[in-house]
């Protein structure tokens, strides 16, 4: 039954304050309204008096009083937005009124000022729409009369009699399941030792959690714990009215069961309590508890002033403020694992833990379980229902069942969660019943809702700076409520629980529209209702999707939701198609869109307060925009290709929040933005020197408020500008950033810029401040005054001239300081300190490119008195090479170190203790400094690169380091060992991670001769690039823990050692070890413990737990590598060979039983046979061959059943594929590709399932494509060319598409004019055409309504009739999310991105290419690069990138492996 009034009365009162409104009523005379308003008002009134007694019959299920109140609900929308048409009106005949000169005149958009025909005809349809709001007023009263609605009921009456709870009682449940770390935790609070602090210190503890999270339950248990030893213990069930009264009885009767309580007064109960608890140890539960009143709990607690030291109180409430009422210790109960949530289910529906006896039921029981998300209450409540019923079809009915919808007489889920609904004040109501919009599982982003409420005039307030903390102190309330959770993965994002998210979905019934949720999709009516809707956008929206919302013509919320990251594309015809049907919208927010160009009917959303364009490709903002006057929040975040705002923004007079955080191409303000008084967020501030744009238009910005970034300070021309900005009184700035040109050459004045710095000087509340490249020769007195104690963050970057930092030590609250590229500093000491005790919270410390620091000085003064770092965690000193002397001596805290390109540092005849230090990182330093940490107890983490001189770790440096995880040793180029002996790996029993990296003298890991050991529960070794490196250590094949191993460059590996390696190694890759002529043993199964083994047909195997083998480059390996007695273990799963020159085969026959499920060869250009076995490997999914010139197979084995992927390219002397290809029912993806030798398909053809299809360069397959393309009633993935027979052949390319297909990719048909006579398949979501000259018309049909991305490249006829705007196709295109041609987009062509086509790929001229998709840069030999003009590019491949501009040569450098 929907509840979706409850909140009317609060909604009502919004309409009072809005008829009572000064201007309203005012331009209510003036048009001679004012008789009809009040009538409205006093109409309204009557109906407000009657709303408790209508909400009480609704909640009992009257279904007239249900239809009322729906119906008012939806007058009360539409009334608000007619009182919104008059204050436009009205704002816009007083704008008329006034003189011309007039600042509100100057203001308000032109497009206000309407001829007088235009004004009338506005007159004649608002007076029309007054006519028609009075006869529904009307009728609202006439049907309310006679309902008989009784005025001024006690509100709330009837949900306490229909949702009230029984009371729990202190016996605990017979099936309690997990908690047992929460229970350990409350139980040691009630028993651990009490300290000297007085009774009346009385500790109470906290159980909070939302409703039905089993709060109650667990108190149960820790009350009745057999361990706990209190002298008197009592319960109370509190409920939702903090009787003190009736609390206090329940507390004295168990502590004297004798004494009658009846009619006792409340002083006379508590100087009974007090004898009571009198010198006792004891124990109280109050249980759910809701009031937050101090004055009522200090009541209660009053005879508690007596008891022993070690009473304690527990409290379960799903409130924190409860919890912080009572000064309580926090236990937050989070949901259940599932797993337990299994257990809790099958004791209450089977009576058994488990489901070992019903093993058919479980399946549906978890999935039972999965719709109660973790939630205890709602696991035994739906198990409740199916207690004894062991049939499935009544499992599958309350599976497929809504919770909200199963009887209320069976199960309490309803009352549990409706509480917390019916407790909140109206005001929180309507806040909480907006969030309805968000589907299940979505992470809320805080501040975005605060933004929307506000918006929606959901917050009170009338100020920005006001309304943004209530509406902040609104978000907190609900968190503290319960309502919403913290995300786990994500600490800025909140959750709804499932239930709860259903909860808020049923308060407001069909107002609120979830995407993809609600049951009425295809209900005109109920569409009709709908006011604020939620879409969750997908990659492409075709206009299907926003069908639904063409139907909300009353919408004032639309907002695009994500659930994972991704641009969404979607045609500007389809927007603006949307956008014109939605007239009252209130709320837009269009973020992550790929969206260019803002469509000029937006200035036609007049009621609009908050538009959201964010993390757009927009240049610029239409002109229209300027016309939204009630526009209250612009958010423009992330728009890195927004050039410039539009002129006329000064007319947005309403305009509160303006964010353009992260808009790096933003040139200049619009002109007089300082005209904007109401603007409370301005994230970025860049200074021009027009008049209007220079510095002083912040003077009159009083209300800014969080963040402020202000760019281009080089552009000021007098140091007055700054003075006049008044930064000195904007006291909500928190986070200020200054910027000044890079340019130190050309454009900067030390003089003005040090005045202008000067000028600038915040008010003391900054919290975050950053100045960059400041071109003065000094910081001003202010920058490290003690008066600025909130500074918690600094960052100084670029200031090239400055010589002396400021008094940074002195700022007490400051815990991250980064100095970086202040190239001019010689010294640091006592002018950076200021103080004996400097820096008393400083947490992080980075120095960075500073080539001229000489000296660190860590004494103050003369006397060799060490400066300490108390709280200092993390250190970074980077590339400062001329920084002699040594590390500050006191950094007991530090715990992340990092010293790179510091030569000149020599700390050899110092001492640093760093017991805390966690994570090092070493490079290109003097191996002194390293020698110099001792006490390395706590290191994990170990980073050493670069280092010239070392060449062995010495034993002091080692010995300490007993809890390290991972060593890498990287480009030392002296290095030879690791160790200087056996000693040091016993104290390296935690290592689990050890990589050698570019050491080019590196031979072994310890010095010495004898058996080399490594630690004893390595897990991963990787070696790269050590081109000294001849051997493995000797008892590596001792290692049971090592499970990965990388061997990578060392070309004079010529053996592994006859003993081999860990058989223990799930992983193995070897690559470019050119000499290497074997594979290791103790992974490859030799024949000799093959005859061993006692069942001479089991190979699955000795004992190789070898699960994935890479080999590629090694080029001296035998020609048959599993062959002559070695085969591969049982365990293997995937085989990748690459690149191996002498490798022939792998084998000729491949041992039964092997789980291997992918095999990947490619670049082996001597490799000439495939196993004849294939077909053995039962469990082989994928097969792919690519590049092996010498393949050569008249019969292509049989490949196993079960193989879903087989992808066949560069291998032109295969002649045929596999026999009986059509059994293959696994089958779901085949490419061949530049295979010339293959003529046609078996016989049979291809499986009918088969899903994706590449077809490219074969040009002897003859078989007519309607033979082989018509039976793939699955495809939903083609690509084609016209290599084969019967493709492209002729003007008309017809061919037998399956309505199936999805993705369409026509490649290089010369010949081709017309495309398809017939219609493309309705499903076809991508079409891509490439390289067909003379392909000049689409199909005659037309393009089916489901295309998402259309691609035509090197058609140069089509692409000029697709040309945007003036080609005689583009009316057909213009509505496909993503089209275009010539890769207009920054992508490349889809069937690139999709499909292995081509050997080499040339882009010439496309600018806008970026990047080249890994799925198809793994496959090209080659790449060409042409550009036109000094455009930068970026080219990623699987292990290389490539950077450069049109007029620099590429920079290779390898990405990590």
């Amino acid at each position: 039954m929907p509840i979706a009034e409850l909140f009317l009365g609060a909604f009502l009162q919004v309409l009072f304050d809005r008829l009572a409104s000064r201007e309203l009523l005012n331009f209510a005379r003036r048009e001679g309204i004012d008789t009809q308003l009040k009538k409205w008002e006093n109409m309204l009134a009557s109906i407000n008096r009657v709303l408790d007694d209508a909400e009480d019959r609704q909640l009992i299920g009257n279904d007239e009083v249900n239809l009322w109140l729906k119906d008012l609900r939806n007058l009360a929308y539409d009334i608000e937005d007619l009182l919104d048409e008059f204050a436009m009106k009205s704002a816009e005949k007083k704008s008329k009124e006034e003189p011309s000169t007039s600042k509100v005149s100057s203001l308000l958009p032109s497009c206000c000022f309407s001829l007088s025909s235009r004004a009338l005809m506005f007159d004649q349809k608002m007076r029309f729409e007054i006519n028609k709001m009075d006869g529904r007023l009307e009728d609202i009263i006439a049907r309310k009369n006679r309902m008989s609605l009784g005025e001024n009921k006690r509100k709330q009456s009837t949900y306490r009699q229909l949702y009230k709870l029984i009371p729990a009682t202190s016996l605990p449940d017979r099936f309690f399941i997990s908690r047992k770390d929460e229970k350990r935790e409350i139980l040691k609070f009630l028993t651990r030792k009490e300290d000297e602090r007085t009774c009346m210190d009385l500790e109470v503890i906290a159980i909070v959690g939302m409703g039905g999270v089993g709060k109650t339950a667990l108190a149960q248990q820790v009350y009745n714990d057999a361990n706990l030893t209190f002298d008197e213990k009592a319960w109370a069930c509190v409920s939702d009215d903090f009787d003190v009264l009736s609390i206090t009885k329940n507390i004295l009767k168990p502590t004297n069961s004798h004494l009658s309580c009846e009619g006792e007064t409340l002083n006379w109960l508590q100087e009974e309590l007090k004898k009571s608890l009198s010198g006792k140890k004891f124990l109280v539960v109050l249980d759910d508890v809701w009031s937050e009143n101090y004055e009522n709990w200090t009541i209660l607690l009053k005879p508690f002033q007596w008891v022993a030291k070690g009473s304690k109180i527990i409290i379960t409430t799903r409130h924190h403020s409860v919890a912080s009422m009572a000064c309580a210790q926090l236990m937050t109960l989070k949901v259940l694992s599932i797993d337990d949530c299994m257990e809790l289910f099958a004791s209450h529906a089977l009576g058994v833990r488990n489901f070992d006896h019903h093993p058919d039921l479980e399946v549906l029981g978890r999935k039972i379980v999965e719709k109660c998300k973790g939630l205890p209450l709602a696991v035994k409540a739906l198990a409740g229902l199916l207690r004894t019923e062991v049939h499935p079809h009544e499992w599958e009915a309350i599976l497929n069942s809504n919770i909200w919808d199963l009887p209320k007489d069976k199960i309490n889920i309803h009352p549990a969660l409706m509480l917390s609904y019916f407790h909140l004040p109206s005001h929180l109501r309507r806040c909480f019943a907006y969030c309805a919009i968000f589907p299940r599982d979505y992470e809320i982003q805080r501040d975005k809702l605060i933004h929307w409420w506000i918006a929606e005039g959901l917050v009170e307030g009338k100020e920005a700076k006001n309304q943004w903390n209530v509406g902040l102190n609104y978000f907190n309330e609900l968190v503290n409520r319960s309502l919403f959770q913290k995300s786990s993965s994500n600490g800025s994002q909140f959750l709804m629980h499932d239930l709860v998210n259903d909860l808020a979905k049923l308060v407001v019934g069909a107002s609120h529209y979830s995407s993809g949720e609600f049951e009425f999709v295809d209900d005109h009516n109920d569409a009709s209702l709908v006011r604020h809707a939620s879409f969750l956008r997908s990659k492409f929206i075709v206009p299907e999707r926003l069908k639904i919302y063409h139907r909300m013509q009353g919408l004032r919320s639309f907002i695009s939701l994500e659930k994972q990251f991704h641009t969404s594309h979607v045609s500007q015809k389809v927007l603006c198609d949307l956008l014109l049907r939605l007239k009252y919208l209130r709320v837009l927010s269009l973020s992550g869109y790929y969206i260019s160009e803002v469509p000029d009917c937006m200035g036609n959303l007049r009621h609009l307060r908050h538009l959201d364009l964010s993390h757009t490709y927009i240049k610029k903002l239409p002109m229209s925009i300027v016309a939204l006057h009630n526009l209250e929040a612009l958010m423009l975040q992330g728009c890195h290709m927004l050039i410039e705002l539009p002129e006329g923004m000064e007319k947005l007079i309403n305009l509160r929040f303006l964010d353009i955080t992260n808009t790096s191409n933003l040139r200049a303000m619009p002109l007089n933005i300082g005209n904007l008084l109401g603007l409370e967020i301005l994230s970025k501030f860049v200074v021009g020197t027009e008049n209007g744009s220079r510095l002083n238009e912040l003077k009159n910005l009083k209300n800014l408020q969080e963040e402020l970034h202000i760019s281009n300070l080089h552009k000021v021309q007098e140091a007055r500008e700054a003075k006049d900005a008044t930064l000195l009184t904007k006291e909500g700035i928190c986070r200020l950033a200054m910027r000044w040109s890079e340019d130190f050459e050309n454009s900067q004045n030390e003089k003005l810029e040090g005045e202008v710095l000067n000028f600038l000087r915040p008010h003391q509340n900054l919290e975050n401040l950053t100045i960059s490249y400041y071109g003065g020769l000094e910081f001003p007195s202010w920058l490290g005054s003690p008066l600025y104690d909130n500074i918690v963050c600094l960052c100084l970057h670029g200031c090239q001239r400055v010589k002396v930092l400021p008094s940074l030590g002195l700022l007490s609250s400051l815990k991250e300081l980064y100095i970086q590229g202040l190239k001019a500093i010689c010294r640091v000491g006592l002018e950076f300190y200021g103080a004996e005790n400097p820096f008393p919270s400083l947490i992080t410390l980075e120095f960075r490119d500073m080539p001229l620091w000489e000296d660190w000085s860590h004494c103050i003064g003369t006397e060799e008195i060490g400066v300490g770092f108390p709280r200092l965690k993390h250190l970074v000193i980077w590339r400062c090479p001329l920084l002699m002397g040594r590390l500050p001596s006191q950094m007991s805290s530090l715990i992340k170190l990092k010293i790179n390109s510091c030569s000149r540092m020599d700390a050899s005849s110092s001492i640093i203790s760093l017991p805390s230090l966690n994570k090092l990182n070493f490079q290109g330093c003097n191996e002194g400094v390293l020698k110099s940490l001792v006490n390395l107890t706590s290191l994990t983490n170990l980073v050493i690169e670069d280092v010239a001189e070392l060449t062995c770790l010495n034993h002091g440096f080692t010995s300490s380091l007993i809890k390290l995880e991972k060593l890498v040793m990287r480009s030392c180029k002296n290095l030879m060992y690791l160790w200087q002996d056996k000693e040091v790996i016993r104290n390296l029993a935690s290592l689990k991670s050890l990589v050698v990296n570019s050491c080019s003298e590196f031979i072994s890991f310890i010095a010495g001769e004898g058996d080399i050991e490594l630690p004893s529960n390595l897990e991963n070794l990787n070696l790269q690039n050590c081109i000294n490196l001849e051997k493995l250590p000797s008892k590596m094949h001792t290692l049971s823990s090592l499970r990965d191993l990388t061997v990578n460059g060392c070309p004079k590996l010529v053996y592994f050692l006859e003993i081999g390696v860990s058989a223990s190694i799930t992983s193995l890759k070897i690559n470019d070890c050119k000499n290497l002529l074997s594979l290791p043993r103790g992974l490859i199964v030799h024949r000799d413990e093959h005859d061993n083994t006692s069942n001479n047909n089991n190979l699955n195997d000795v004992t190789s737990c070898l699960q994935e083998l890479e080999i590629s480059k090694c080029d001296s390996l035998p020609a048959s590598l599993f062959s002559e007695g070695r085969f591969l273990p049982g365990t293997l799963k995937k085989l990748e060979i690459m690149s191996c020159m002498g490798v022939e085969s792998l084998a000729e026959k491949l041992v039964d039983n092997l789980s291997i499920q992918e095999i990947k060869i490619s670049n082996c250009e001597n490799s000439r046979s495939l196993p004849q076995s294939l077909h053995t490997l039962s469990h082989l999914t994928t097969l792919r061959l690519w590049d092996c010139p010498a393949l050569e197979l008249e019969c292509f084995p049989p490949l196993p059943l079960g193989i879903s992927e087989f992808f066949l390219a560069g291998c032109p002397k295969i002649k045929s594929l596999p026999n009986q290809l059509h059994r293959l029912t696994y089958l779901r993806g085949l490419t061949i590709r530049e295979c010339e030798s293959i003529t046609c398909f078996p016989d049979g053809g291809l499986p009918p399932q088969l899903q994706r299809l590449a077809l490219i360069g074969c040009e002897n397959m003859k078989q007519p494509v309607r033979e082989w393309l018509a039976p793939l009633t699955s495809l939903q993935d083609l690509t084609i060319d016209g290599s084969v027979e019967g493709v492209g052949e002729e003007e008309d390319l017809v061919l037998p598409l399956p309505s199936s297909l999805l993705k369409l990719y026509i490649y290089s048909m010369k010949k081709v004019e017309r495309l398809f006579s017939n219609s493309l398949p309705p499903s076809l979501q991508q079409l891509c055409i490439y390289n067909c000259p003379k392909l000049r018309e689409l199909p005659q049909d037309g393009l089916p309504p489901s295309l998402e991305r259309l691609y035509i490249n090197v058609c140069g006829k089509l692409e000029e009739r697709c040309k945007k705007g003036t080609g005689c196709y583009w009316p057909l295109i213009r509505q496909i999310p993503c089209g275009g041609v010539k890769c207009e987009a920054y992508h490349f062509p889809s069937f690139i991105i999709c499909s292995p086509l081509l050997p080499s790929f040339c882009c010439c001229g496309h600018l806008n290419h970026r990047r080249l998709p890994l799925s198809a840069a793994s496959l090209l030999h080659s790449v060409v690069i042409v550009l036109t003009s000094n455009q930068d590019y970026i080219l990623e491949f699987p292990l290389v990138k490539f950077v450069g501009t049109a007029q620099q040569p590429m920079e290779r450098s390898m990405l990590s492996l």
